[in-house]
């Protein structure tokens, strides 16, 4: 608890009458001071000057709740989550480039395979049509022309998501879960300027979630299938403000063309927990969590798992920073998505600016972070006034 002091008078200066030890901060209430200890970080009812506590109630964290991306280089550090974004030969427009119905599964398999081999979860992300499945053709994408758009028919994604869960539990190595898109702003929200990974309309991505959910649980009902993952969700959400929390809750709002909605094809919520602002300001990933809860909620999918499929410091980049500010954003996003009950939490990339595949000592933190929180009961975990985060881990404190 705060200690309150009386306050004196020596000459013309008032000032406490004594300095508790281990003072951390100070107000002045009245005619006395309140000094805040460490041990004032650590309350579930902590101060409003002091923080915010970000934990509902205690929950344990899921064994393989951390994730890693990588584009080539395979990750040396603990992760039991792996997706297959920017990886090469992994999207559906490399596996299905030559056509309808031509796989080459070489880059895929052997992704797969490397994730089985340690037990490890797979999210494949059907974002990239392959131009010739494209309902724009011609249009600039991201990864080729018409990548970026709808195929011009939804029987085309159903089929490629059903072939991969078919594939993988065939071969004993089932896949996780299957990502409806990467990133979707709508054709609204700009073209490849603009970072828009999916440029038709939130109807044309409910329709592709109707057919491929249908799909994905006939070849393989284990599954899951994870919403459309938006970024820009920082700030509070305001209905029609073309945010990321905006650009979710059309995709579930959306007609998908027989008589449902894209709520009705989801079994998770995936988004990225990317500030946009300049400042890499993890401390919103509680806003960012509330808008995604509010959003769920107006559609009837209280309760649903929440899942982060990509996060890191981005601008500017995590690899900008010393080490020890790296190790402590690392560990401030993961104690923060997990105290506000994000289940995965996905990091992008290992060997990429926004990774740590050269700083051995980044990469060792990960190893103890992951090892602490892996299965651990969060009972605590505030967001500090001091840009901190407190967090009781398995009994244990922590302050990063």
């Amino acid at each position: 608890m705060p200690v309150t002091v009386s306050a004196v008078r020596v000459g013309d200066v008032v000032m406490p009458q004594s300095w508790p030890a281990g003072s951390v901060g100070v107000a002045v209430a009245g005619n006395s001071y309140v000094f805040d200890t460490v041990d004032d970080f650590f309350s579930a009812d902590i101060a409003p000057r002091l923080g915010t506590n970000v934990l509902a109630a205690p929950l344990v964290v899921g064994a393989k709740f951390a994730g890693m991306h990588y584009h080539k280089q395979a990750p040396t550090i603990s992760y039991a989550v792996t997706r297959n974004i920017d990886l090469p030969g992994c999207m559906w427009l490399n596996v299905e480039a030559a056509g309808r119905g031509v796989y080459d599964w070489t880059a895929l398999d052997a992704f797969v395979a490397l994730a089985a081999s340690g037990q490890r979860d797979v999210i494949v992300d059907l974002m990239g049509t392959p131009t010739w499945a494209s309902a724009r053709p011609t249009e600039p994408g991201h990864y080729g022309a018409g990548s970026d758009a709808e195929p011009a028919d939804v029987a085309d994604i159903a089929a490629f998501a059903a072939a991969v869960c078919a594939r993988y539990l065939a071969l004993g190595t089932p896949i996780t879960a299957i990502e409806l898109w990467n990133e979707p702003k709508y054709a609204d929200g700009g073209g490849l300027a603009q970072g828009n990974y999916f440029t038709g309309t939130p109807q044309a991505l409910a329709a592709i979630a109707r057919a491929v959910y249908a799909a994905v649980k006939a070849a393989d009902p284990n599954v899951l299938v994870l919403s459309p993952a938006p970024t820009g969700l920082e700030f509070p959400w305001v209905a029609g403000d073309g945010s990321g929390t905006d650009n979710l809750d059309r995709f579930l709002a959306a007609a998908d063309g027989s008589g449902g909605t894209g709520r009705d094809w989801v079994d998770a919520i995936a988004f990225h927990s990317y500030s946009h602002n300049g400042l890499n300001n993890l401390f919103a990933i509680p806003q960012m969590v509330s808008n995604v809860r509010a959003s769920m909620a107006l559609h009837g999918l209280t309760g649903k798992p929440i899942w982060i499929t990509e996060t890191s410091a981005i601008t500017p980049p995590l690899d900008s920073y010393v080490v020890q500010h790296q190790q402590d954003y690392i560990a401030r996003t993961l104690l923060l998505a997990l105290g506000c009950g994000v289940e995965r939490v996905v990091w992008y990339a290992w060997d990429d600016p926004l990774g740590f595949a050269t700083q051995p000592d980044v990469a060792s933190r990960w190893n103890e972070l992951v090892a602490q929180l892996a299965g651990a009961t969060l009972t605590l975990v505030n967001s500090l006034a001091s840009r901190q985060v407190a967090a009781i881990v398995g009994g244990v404190r922590v302050l990063v």
